[in-house]
């Protein structure tokens, strides 16, 4: 018996790298099944949030979303000082 000397379709897509001619991304796959987390606050709150987030992105050279700074904030959870941390969340209420 021979073996097949053309390639298939498949095998072809494989190799072949061609270039996305779209500039759409494609979707990311969630890998936790947790829903978006919503947040209410004051006008004043968002723009001290929106000062914050700007003086981050020109330290950082890049832009830093809110996501990114709850994750940033969530990650060094351990150093915070907690007690600190409950003092500066009465004064602000």
């Amino acid at each position: 018996m021979n073996k097949l000397s053309t390639k298939s379709a498949l095998s072809r897509r494989n190799k072949e790298k061609k270039e996305k001619i779209t500039t759409v991304s494609s979707r990311r796959n969630t890998t936790t099944g947790t829903s978006p987390i919503p947040i209410r606050l004051s006008p004043n709150d968002k723009a001290n949030i929106d000062i914050w987030l700007n003086e981050l992105s020109d330290l950082a050279g890049k832009r830093i979303s809110l996501a990114k700074l709850i994750r940033g904030l969530v990650h060094i959870k351990n150093k915070i000082n907690n007690d600190k941390l409950l003092d500066a969340i009465k004064d602000s209420s």
